[in-house]
């Protein structure tokens, strides 16, 4: 199995949760690897979750329009 890392690169510092436009980044993303049928994963520190790109979606409130876009790009 190999593997490509993949990231926006960002470093900035905000209150909310996302730098503006990098939900979008991320909804993207999630649908290429839910297409692709990759696991996405998130690493803190030395910590790494590994999950199905749904699950992500589903973790944040974007399961329905993931799965959709999924669906359409299949």
């Amino acid at each position: 199995m190999t593997s490509e890392r993949i990231t926006t690169e960002c470093t900035s510092t905000t209150q909310s949760t996302y730098a503006q436009g990098h939900d979008a980044k991320l909804r993207k993303f999630l649908v290429q690897a839910g297409v692709g049928g990759h696991k996405v994963q998130r690493t803190e520190g030395k910590i790494v979750i590994a999950k199905e790109a749904l699950r992500w979606a589903a973790d944040l409130g974007w399961e329905d329009d993931v799965r959709a876009a999924i669906d359409r790009a299949a």
